[in-house]
């Protein structure tokens, strides 16, 4: 039997409490049948002979004119993208009130550029930094009045990967370096840094405020008959479900001609490559975005769509974990392993790294991460050896290793963010 609660005990309704004789029952505490109970959520608490119940939490936080919130962009429509408020910055983390969950965008108001649609310069699950505007009738906010302003962080909305700045075409701030979605967003100088902004950064040149779109681009911008709102230049991969119309055809032909970003050949390069694959979790024939990686979840559209919504049973995710780690196994076998090496120094080199990993077996490669705006190393690298054993050994002989007084954090490289991750980036459409 669970021992009475005392005081200074958290306390649910139905929780038994511990009483003195001399006590009175005060708010919250009644007398039951088994003896005194909560029937309130909060701490116990006694006071001039008094036992109740303290409710008392932090007050609701109002939010007012000229805060700067972090949201998450939930919807977009014609005009206006709503954003959910996940945090007001500078003030402690507390209940936000219903109708202070929300916020919206108008067009004119995301960035000092022509925007036919807020569509233009943001997509669905990008994180924004915005300030408050309007409180009445509802929540309004902006993101062009200063630098700092904007998306902070996108995702391919292709792939799932997130995306990087790129001044290479014109009418172009962001691209993939996973598949080939290009686009534009409307751009914080905080993007790809979060809350520690360089005092030097210049993202926002990005934006390229103040100037018009490419005539190129001005002849297709928000043409899209089947979803007006939501402009070519926004997202250039329709998939299956919104198939790109043959106006914007030939505008992506245009921008992926000659000097692009990658490669530099000429003609156009096909929107998407779709391979061959087996569904991990019925085992029927599908195809995806990209080439299966071994142990990790791949699913045909109807068992993803059962993932997502919860309704997968425990059975068929065993089955599939079984299936999946038959998988690791047998790659392990054939394929090398990919080391994550940490609290590299920043004046390390690449020849460095792989003078330190090679006398421990054969290398397939060595890749130092590099900032590339400021072209400094960013402190880790990527070491990847012909064989599993190999990087098993290098692993356990290279333990408590220090690089110029800095200890080495030395781990194999695994699927980021595991089986939910994955899935959530594999074949995934841009749901708006």
């Amino acid at each position: 039997m669970t021992s009475p609660a005392n005081v200074g005990s958290f306390v649910v309704p139905g929780t038994t409490v511990d009483v003195n004789d001399d006590d009175t029952l005060g708010r919250g505490v009644i007398q039951a049948s088994n003896g005194p109970v909560a029937t309130v959520v909060g701490t116990l608490s006694r006071a001039d002979g008094v036992l109740f119940v303290d409710q008392k939490t932090d007050p609701i936080r109002e939010i007012e004119i000229g805060d700067v919130v972090i949201g998450e962009v939930n919807r977009i429509n014609a005009k206006t993208a709503e954003i959910r408020i996940l945090h007001v910055e500078g003030k402690p983390v507390r209940t936000l009130p219903a109708t202070h969950l929300f916020a919206d965008i108008f067009v004119a108001k995301i960035v000092d550029k022509f925007m036919p649609s807020p569509g233009d310069a943001m997509r669905k699950r990008d994180l924004i930094r915005a300030k408050i505007e309007q409180l009445e009738p509802m929540l309004r906010a902006e993101c062009r009045s200063h630098d700092d302003l904007g998306i902070i962080q996108a995702m391919c909305p292709a792939c799932g990967n997130e995306l990087v700045t790129s001044s290479d075409v014109a009418d172009v701030n962001v691209v993939c370096e996973r598949c080939d979605y290009v686009g534009f967003r409307a751009l914080s100088n905080g993007f790809g840094h979060g809350y520690q902004i360089p005092s030097d950064s210049t993202i926002s040149t990005l934006n390229r405020d103040g100037e018009r779109w490419s005539d190129a681009s001005m002849a297709f911008i928000s043409k899209d008959g089947e979803r007006p709102y939501l402009s070519p230049l926004s997202d250039h991969r329709r998939g299956s479900v919104h198939p790109t119309p043959k106006d914007v055809e030939k505008f992506l032909g245009s921008v992926h001609q000659g000097g692009g970003r990658r490669g530099g050949g000429g003609g156009q390069r096909p929107r998407r490559e779709m391979h061959d694959a087996k569904c991990t979790m019925c085992g029927t024939d599908t195809k995806l975005p990209f080439e299966p990686t071994p142990g990790v979840p791949a699913r045909c559209s109807p068992c993803k769509e059962k993932v997502d919504g919860g309704n997968a049973s425990k059975e068929e995710l065993a089955a599939e974990r079984e299936v999946l780690n038959k998988a690791r196994a047998k790659a392990r076998e054939t394929q090398g392993m990919k080391l994550f090496i940490g609290g590299i120094p920043y004046s390390a080199t690449e020849e460095q790294i792989t003078e330190l990993f090679s006398p421990h077996g054969e290398l397939k490669d060595v890749h130092l991460a590099m900032d590339k705006e400021t072209g400094k190393s960013k402190g880790f690298a990527f070491v990847t050896f012909k064989s599993y054993k190999q990087g098993e050994t290098a692993i356990q002989a290279l333990k408590g290793t220090k690089m110029d007084g800095r200890k080495l954090t030395i781990q194999e490289s695994k699927p980021k963010g595991g089986d939910r991750q994955n899935n959530r980036g594999r074949g995934r459409r841009d749901r708006r």
